[in-house]
């Protein structure tokens, strides 16, 4: 009986290898079908969760998600920002990635527009 008790534990620990490898695979796998992007744009609207910006025409507007993970950057002094620095109008470049179908931005760089 000890013997027979030793290989299940062994086939037991090999199964659940096995489904702990599988498992991480399939994490890797839909971490890779994240895509990343690029949006460029004018700051048309700033709402709590999310930027509105005027992408390529004046009548195109892209919903931005932004979360406390959003890194702001400010093109002009070359330093980090905070999301309140944003102004109607400003420049922006937006590095962002699909999630749950609307992109989410990762790094918001923006230039103020104008004198300041």
């Amino acid at each position: 009986m000890t013997v027979s008790r030793k290989a299940w534990f062994a086939t037991a620990i090999v199964a659940a290898g096995v489904w702990l490898a599988a498992l991480g695979q399939n994490e890797m796998a839909l971490r890779a079908q994240t895509k990343a992007a690029l949006v460029s744009g004018i700051l048309y609207r700033v709402h709590p969760g999310f930027l509105e910006v005027q992408t390529a025409g004046a009548k195109n507007i892209l919903a931005v998600k932004v979360n406390a993970a959003t890194i702001y950057w400010n093109g002009k002094t070359d330093k980090k920002a905070a999301a309140n620095e944003l102004q109607r109008g400003d420049e922006l470049m937006i590095e962002t990635a699909d999630k749950d179908g609307m992109p989410l931005a990762q790094k918001v760089r923006f230039f103020h527009s104008g004198t300041s």
